[in-house]
């Protein structure tokens, strides 16, 4: 929101600057002007000047030449004329000197070039020449020193008047330093028809604070603006919006209803929002109480079945125990078989119920390890030294798979008790590839035996493990040669089992 509004507000700043800057444009147009008459009005003065000094060179000039003590006698007078010690000298027409004042050096000076007043600085800024000319042929030459000059360009203090030509300069008055902040203005003006370039500096007024103030004004009125809105946003806005935040952050569902400190901003939606959340954290502390009270409600539902289902399983089995007193030979071994099962089916239940409230899975290591101790437990008379070993990693499996597991386990270790009965079985399980996956493996010598091999039950036992495997939704492989069957199995990562256990 600060950018924004600092975004709408810049615009009108920069019009308000650039407003600003235009006005002192034109002040500093006007102050060139104003320099610019004064520069016109100077280089007047030595248009007037030398006006002047022409105009009584050519009235020396015309008529018959004067003699000698004449020549003299009229530059004298222009002399007083001046009021000066200005130099003169008149020249017949074949260029030599017919007199000059006294101190003035003028043999071999150049005849002019032009029909009218030839001027020129002098080296050393010592002063100006100038070269008229008449139509007799006959001309004049004269030099107005450089104080003469200066005593004809008035200027104040705050000004500085150069003259220019060429590579030739002569200062008539030098300007101060003035203050840091004084502001110069220079302009150009033609003096003596153009023939010299008369330069002005005038030092303006220094800028002022409230011109400073004037061009900064905008800038200082956004910046304002920007720091108000951050004010504002932050105090009645930003600051309530962080206290509902670290109120929220602090709160733990279970240990009280959600208390916000008191807002002390005049926005009523903001509030409004407290309340709000307020409201909602106190549904959300009873919803999950709800929760919590259906899901312990469905725990113990669900603890019950099983404990039902693995008591019924006990009363079959007991009842298949009763049913098989009194029988003899394959009745009795077919009532044992069935026991087997039944008991396989109640120590997957069993061991179900026992890890529910962890609801991890079923360990297949103690399912395996139990369901083998009653494998032995009930193995015929003929198969008491059958051994049983296990080599099991920690790993956890779903209901789904410890089913067909325990009767794929009892149908192949019951085979070996018929085709082996003193023999040794060797239960394993290993990491498949993938952490979610584990190979199990019974291997027994003599399963790939022909004795084994033509079992009468051998066809029917190979549809129940391939139906079981089929259930584990994988493939059972069988190496006859070594008697082993091998089939992948899905378990909780590594990971997770070692973390839960």
């Amino acid at each position: 929101m600060l950018f924004i509004l600092t975004a709408a507000l810049l615009p009108l700043g920069l019009i308000a600057l650039f407003a600003s800057i235009q006005s002192a444009h034109s002040k500093q147009a006007q102050r060139e002007a104003d320099a610019r008459v004064i520069a016109t009005a100077e280089a007047r003065q030595i248009d007037i000047l030398l006006l002047r000094a022409a105009g009584m060179l050519r009235a020396n000039l015309t008529g018959p030449e004067p003699d000698t003590a004449a020549c003299h006698s009229l530059l004298q007078r222009d002399q007083r004329a001046f009021g000066a010690p200005v130099n003169l000298a008149l020249f017949h027409a074949d260029g030599t000197l017919a007199c000059a004042t006294s101190h003035f050096n003028a043999i071999g000076l150049p005849h002019p070039l032009t029909a009218g007043v030839d001027t020129s600085l002098l080296p050393g800024e010592a002063g100006m020449r100038f070269t008229v000319p008449a139509a007799n042929g006959t001309y004049g030459v004269g030099e107005i020193p450089a104080p003469m000059l200066r005593s004809a360009l008035a200027t104040e203090s705050n000004q500085g008047i150069m003259l220019s030509q060429g590579g030739r300069k002569l200062v008539i008055s030098n300007i101060g330093r003035g203050s840091p902040f004084a502001r110069r203005v220079f302009v150009t003006a033609p003096a003596a028809s153009g023939q010299i370039a008369l330069h002005l500096i005038v030092m303006a007024s220094p800028i002022s604070a409230v011109e400073i103030l004037l061009v900064l004004l905008p800038l200082l009125m956004w910046a304002a603006s920007a720091a108000i809105c951050w004010v504002v946003l932050d105090q009645l806005l930003v600051r309530p919006l962080r206290q509902m935040q670290r109120a929220i952050d602090s709160y733990h569902p279970g240990e009280g209803p959600l208390i916000l400190p008191r807002i002390s901003t005049p926005a009523e939606e903001i509030r409004a929002l407290g309340e709000a959340l307020e409201s909602t954290a106190g549904q959300l502390v009873a919803r999950e109480q709800e929760l919590e009270e259906g899901l312990s409600h469905q725990v113990r539902l669900t603890r019950e079945v099983h404990h039902r289902v693995k008591n019924n399983l006990q009363v079959v089995a007991s009842l298949i125990n009763l049913h098989a007193r009194g029988t003899e030979g394959d009745v009795a071994a077919a009532y044992a078989s069935i026991q087997r099962r039944v008991d396989a089916l109640a120590v997957v239940h069993r061991n179900h119920y026992a890890e529910l409230e962890e609801n991890r899975g079923v360990a297949l290591r103690s399912i395996v390890a139990e369901l083998t101790a009653n494998l032995r437990a009930t193995a015929p008379a003929h198969a008491q030294h059958l051994v049983i070993t296990l080599d099991i990693i920690p790993a956890f499996i779903s209901q789904d798979v410890a089913v067909p597991v325990a009767f794929l386990v009892t149908e192949i270790v019951e085979l070996v008790m018929i085709c082996d009965p003193n023999g040794v079985v060797a239960i394993s399980l290993a990491q498949a590839k993938t952490p979610d996956r584990a190979v199990l493996t019974i291997e027994s010598r003599r399963l790939g035996e022909d004795l084994c091999e033509r079992h009468a039950g051998r066809a029917r036992f190979e549809r129940i493990v391939t139906g079981l495997a089929r259930q584990l939704r994988s493939h059972l492989d069988y190496d006859g040669a070594a008697g082993r069957y091998q089939v992948e199995i899905a378990i909780t990562p590594d990971s997770l089992a070692e973390k839960k256990s």
